[in-house]
This record gives structure tokens, sequence and C-alpha cells, in this order.
């Protein structure tokens, strides 16, 4: 059994949300974005304490609400139940799942209702029933069958009476077809809020930000004491020498039955002091009575009030000791019940009682922990997961690995009014062998942006973070990527542009790109500009070519493009095809249309070479690109006109050396909006510099 999802109304900073968690789940996000609420809302609905504080009321006149999809509700699970409960609950298990709403009207107690089958059909429903027998009696309640429920009437009982009418409509609509019926909220069968508690999953919560010592505590309503619990839990049953020990103690102290009748085999003191009172209450109270009961001594009160001394050098209890090792306390516990959970489970009889299930909820697990601590515990709460549901907050990329945590929720802050909403966007990836690009692309840094960043800009080159991030600055203070929590991700290679849009806008962060002036024309289908921007770009190219042809402009290919183009697969294939076509031709001595462009298709990419120079020279070439640039620019999408990055740099860069060196070297000549402004000219007379309208772009709506 798991909670299959959870609707969460009016709840703190989240006004309507849903939350579908997996097995293992993660919330990522900005601060306060409202991740831990997520995980409240949670505690709150499977607790379900009598009142909420009115501050946890998103809207102070609308009621807090908590629905819960409960799947794989079976009947072990049902067997939980009192048995006075279990047939009333079990009816409204549909297909192993059952609904509940858990609602806080503000100052009034908790209502918890249930979603069950009742019939579409008005007259069918118990309240009209019951109103269609009111004051019948002897031959008149049949009639009621035979002139309301017409259909029913062939095997209606000969002489009902209201009880047994009722009964019988009863059976008859419970047969009818699954598409007469509708969902419907409606009161618990037991009325009783708490009927409920031993079907559903227990939280085990373990928040950030607190008080650790208050968490430490071995009081079971502490997460520390819950999981010292559970281990406790495990070891009753073989400490039965000890239980019968208590009990031989629990005489000693109080009166106790056996076999119907009360004996008293309390120690002679104890009997001494009880009637040495009610002999000085008596002098006031001659007919008064007292007994004496001491709280019977049970194993777990004993064993929750255990200490726990650590000795790292200096032997102290583990309240005085850092943050770190408290922390890792915890999940030393977690480890615990895990290895508890698999023998457990090699020993588990199939008849048993399902146990009730735990949900577990950490908030910022990797907090005082090392990057390789933080490994084995990410290990230790996957291993959770196979038997336990498991939902994280976290900060840290490292919670994200194949096969485990699939799913994502990124929980981000909408403006709204009267206040700030937070917003879930969930992520699903199959994070499987057959799925290991996207694995690959959520390495560290990516997976970084993706959970944290507002927006993401995707660049080519090596260093055009550092140098687009000081240019803009100087241009306009307010376009400061850190403060805007905007990202800049590097693909390297245009050929990946459309992968890492796909993937970080699957995290619903939008995206923009900035991409070299080749980009235009090889691999421009990976910047995913839409199709009505293909249009004006074919009669731009066009107008090159005629500009090449004019120009007599010729490709002139660097020895790194020639390399780049010689080791890419692609040239590869067609190498092999055309080298095998030129033999063809050797013993032939012929060629035909389809050998010539083969062969002419080895060197067809040099065009493009040849598109770039003269757009980098010509100013109508370059002209006749700026319309198709602007509109993509609309799109998000930026082309650097100029060329490459490196071609911005300010006068007295260096031109040779490792390219993040130079980037830094050129980084240090910009100094101030003058020198910012001169780095590149407008597009056309009367328009901001290029890197002003391209950094504009980036930064729109922000």
């Amino acid at each position: 059994m798991q909670i299959k999802r959870i609707k969460i109304s009016n709840f703190k900073g989240l006004h309507d949300a849903e939350f579908v968690p997996t097995r293992f789940a993660c919330l990522v996000g900005e601060n306060n974005a409202g991740k831990s609420t997520v995980l409240q809302s949670i505690v709150y609905a499977l607790n379900r304490p009598t009142q909420l504080p009115l501050d946890l009321f998103y809207d102070p006149i609308r009621p807090v609400e908590f629905r819960i999809n409960l799947s794989d509700v079976t009947e072990p699970h049902l067997a939980r139940l009192a048995d006075e409960h279990r047939g009333k609950i079990a009816e409204l298990v549909i297909d192993g799942s059952l609904d509940l709403t858990v609602r806080y009207h503000p100052g009034q107690k908790v209502e918890v209702m249930v979603g069950r089958f009742v019939p579409k059909e008005p007259r069918y429903r118990d309240e009209q029933i019951s109103t269609a027998f009111v004051g019948k009696r002897g031959a008149a309640v049949r009639q009621v069958i035979l002139d309301l429920y017409a259909e029913f009437a062939d095997q209606c009982p000969a002489d009902p009476n209201i009880t047994v009418a009722k009964q019988y409509l009863s059976e008859c609509i419970r047969r009818l077809p699954r598409e007469q019926f509708a969902i419907e909220e409606a009161p618990l069968p037991s009325g009783i809020a708490s009927s409920i508690t031993a079907l559903l999953p227990e939280p085990i919560y373990i928040p950030a930000v607190k008080n650790l010592a208050d968490d430490l505590k071995t009081s079971q309503s502490t997460s520390f004491g819950r999981l010292l619990g559970l281990l406790l839990e495990d070891m009753t049953p073989d400490l039965a020498e000890i239980n019968q020990s208590l009990k031989q103690l629990n005489n000693l102290f109080n009166r106790t039955e056996l076999d119907g009748q009360i004996v008293d085999v309390r120690h002679a003191r104890v009997r001494e002091l009880e009637s040495t009172v009610e002999g000085f209450l008596s002098e006031n109270f001659p007919a008064v009575k007292v007994e004496l009961e001491v709280p019977p001594p049970e194993l777990r009160t004993i064993l929750n009030a255990a200490q726990i001394f650590i000795d790292d050098g200096s032997r102290d209890l583990i309240d005085n000791k850092g943050d770190g090792i408290k922390r890792s306390l915890t999940f030393a516990l977690l480890q615990c019940y895990v290895a508890r959970l698999y023998a457990a489970r090699i020993h588990e009889g199939a008849d048993e009682p399902a146990q009730r299930p735990l949900f577990f909820l950490f908030e910022e697990p990797e907090l005082y922990l090392h990057p390789r601590s933080q490994r084995i515990l990410f290990g230790t709460l996957a291993r959770i997961s196979e038997s336990h549901q498991v939902v994280v907050t976290t900060h840290s990329p490292l919670f994200f690995a194949p096969g485990v945590t699939a799913s994502f929720i990124r929980v981000a802050k909408k403006a709204a009014e009267p206040k700030p909403m937070g917003v879930l966007h969930p992520v699903l990836f199959e994070l499987d062998a057959a799925s290991a690009e996207t694995f690959r692309m959520a390495r560290f840094e990516n997976a970084d942006a993706a959970f944290f960043s507002q927006r993401v800009v995707l660049f080519e080159g090596e260093s055009d973070d550092a140098f687009f991030k000081h240019v803009a600055r100087h241009l306009n203070p307010a376009w400061d990527f850190d403060a805007k929590n905007v990202a800049m991700v590097r693909v390297s290679g245009k050929g990946n542009f459309a992968k890492f849009r796909k993937f970080f806008e699957a995290f619903r962060i939008e995206v923009k790109i900035v991409a070299d002036l080749d980009a235009m024309f090889d691999g421009f289908a990976h910047l995913g500009v839409g199709n009505d921007v293909n249009d004006a770009r074919t009669a731009a190219i066009q107008q090159i070519d005629q500009r090449i042809v004019d120009l007599g402009t010729k490709a002139e290919p660097t020895a790194r493009q020639i390399k780049d183009k010689v080791n890419g697969q692609s040239f590869r294939s067609r190498y092999d095809e055309s080298k095998a076509a030129l033999r063809k031709v050797q013993e032939s001595r012929t060629v035909d249309d389809e050998t010539l462009s083969l062969l002419d298709g080895l060197f067809t990419w040099e065009d493009d070479i040849a598109r770039v120079r003269v757009c980098r020279e010509d100013d109508a070439a370059r002209s006749a690109l700026i319309p198709t640039l602007d509109a993509m620019r609309e799109k998000g999408v930026c082309v650097l006109l100029r060329g490459a990055i490196e071609d911005y740099y300010p006068d007295g860069a260096p031109t040779s050396g490792a390219k993040p060196e130079r980037a830094l070297a050129a980084v240090t000549l910009i100094t101030d909006l003058a020198t910012a402004t001169a780095l590149s000219p407008p597009l056309a007379d009367g328009r901001a510099v290029e890197l002003h309208e391209i950094c504009h772009a980036l930064f729109s709506g922000l």
C-alpha cells in the first residue's frame, strides 16, 4: 500500500497543489518555495490533529484540505483495523484504492471524509429510499417497491418490513453495473476520525531547521525516538523473560485480574501505604475508599528512557556533541532499520497481517554531512524505498541517480494575491540503461541548475559564461546572472542544444540559447526556433549565397574545422560510401549523377564556412541575416553575428593560448559601461549595440 497522490489546498504557502509521490521522490527548488510545506502537509494529513492553528491557513476564511488517494489496499492491510470498523471501511475500497479527505475549517475540529460509490440515479440513494418508506406499515412497505422500484419487483420478499425491504433494495442496487455509480464524498462510516489510523501509513518526519537536541530525545514524538522505537519493537518478542519479570513487578504494585477475579498480591509496604492514606482521608470522608495504582512497567517505556553517550575522545551525551555527529547518529539508526527490514523480509510469513507502512520524510538529509556520507545516506534511503515510500527535500544534486530517484518535483514560488504561492512542477525521468543519455546530462552542474535556477542560458564555448556574466553586469547592473538566479550551462557542441533544452524544460525552467554564427547554417535544426523562422532563414541564405558569388568569397576552413569535421561520425560514414563509389568509377570508367552527388557531399560543408565568412566581412550579407536573427531572439535564441564570443573581445586581449585564460584576460579590460558598449556595434542605425540586445533578451521578464 502506498500514497498515490495527495492534493493540498489552502495550506501555508500552497493554495492548490497536487503531489504524486513515487517510491523515492525528491523535492527541489529555491529556499522558501514550499518544499517543507509539502512534507508537512503529508504529516498533518496522516496524523490528523484535532485542529489547525489559523496561521497555517493560506486564506483564513477557506478550509484547509488534504485529499489522499491510497493504492494497493488489500485484505492484509485492512486486517490492521479494529473488528468493528474493518467491514465498513472495506466496502469503501474500490479496486484496491481508497480516497480520503482530511478537512479543517478555521477554528473547528478535523473532518475526515471518504470517497464512496453512490448511485447516479437519485432514487437509488439511501436518503431517498428512507424517505419513501416513512410512515409505511404492513403491505404498504412492499407496495413502495412495486410502485417506485418496479425493476426490482420480481424477487421482492412477500411480506417485508422496512428493514428487510431496505436490505433487499440495497442488494439489488449493489448489483447494478459500475457505470451507474459515481464517487462522492461521504463521512467515515465509523464517524470517528481516528478509526482509520491503523490503515494509514505512519509518517516519520525528520525536519532540517530545528533544535536538533529536541530531535534527539528518545520520546516517541520525535523522529529520533520513533526510529529508536522501531528498532526496539523488533527486540520485544525476543525478550519474553524480561516481559515476564515486568509482569511480576507489576503484581507487587497493583491489583491484577486472574480468571475473572481481582487478586491482590501486592507488596506489604504498598498495601500499608494505601491503607494509611485511606485512614487519614476517612476522618473527613468516612465512606471513601482509596486505591493506589502504579503505571505498569513496560519494556518500551524502560528502553525509551535510554541515554546515548558518544566517546569521540571525550565521552559525553549525544546532546552535547556537534550537529554533524547528531545528524549522522539519526541516520545510523536509519541504517539499522534498513538492516532490520531485510532480516524481517527473510522470515516474514505470507499469511500474517501486513505491517503498517511507514512514510519517511526528510528535509535536506545532506545537512552537516560530508559528500561521501551523503552518498552512503542516499544508498540507505534507496534501500528503504524498496519497502516504504521516501520523500526528501534537497539542495544536493548527489540525490540524482539512475533507477532510484526518477521522480523529481521542482517547487517554485509564483506571484499571487494576497501572497505568493508555491507551485509544484513534476519531473519524471526513466533513468535506466535505455535512457543513459538523460543521466549523462544530469551530471552535477546541470542538476544543480535544474534544481535551483529560475532560467537557464545554454551556450557553446568553453569560456562564454565568464565573459557574458562580466559584460552583462557592465551593460546594465540589473543584468546579474547570479542575483537573478540565471544559470549558464555549456552544451559542448551545437548538436546538444535540443537535448539540453528538453532536459531543463522538463523541470519547467525557461531556456534561452546563445549560439555562434555558424549555427545558422550548420545544426540550425537543434536551435528549435520553429517553422515560422525557417522561411525567413531560407530567403536570407539565398541572398547570402548570391553575395558569395558576387564577391567570389571562398571557403577557407581552418585546421581545427577540418579536424572536427573529419572526426564526426556522419562524415566518416559519407567518406566510406564515397570511397566505395570511387572504386566503382575506377573499375567502370563511368560516372553517374548519384556518384557525383555522393562525392560532392564530402565538400558541401565548406559552403557553410563561406557563408559565415561573407556574413562577417560583407555588410549586405550581414544585413540579409538580421531580420531572421531578430525573429529568433524573440524566441529566446540569440546568435552572435560577429562569429564566436572571442570575436567580441576588446583590443589588447590575447589572440592565442587556452580559451579560459584568454577570456579572463579579456574580462580585465572591460571596466565600465563604455568599454562594454564598445565591444559590438548596433545591428542597424538607431538600435542598441548587439550585446546589449542579446543581454536584454536573456533577462527579459525577470
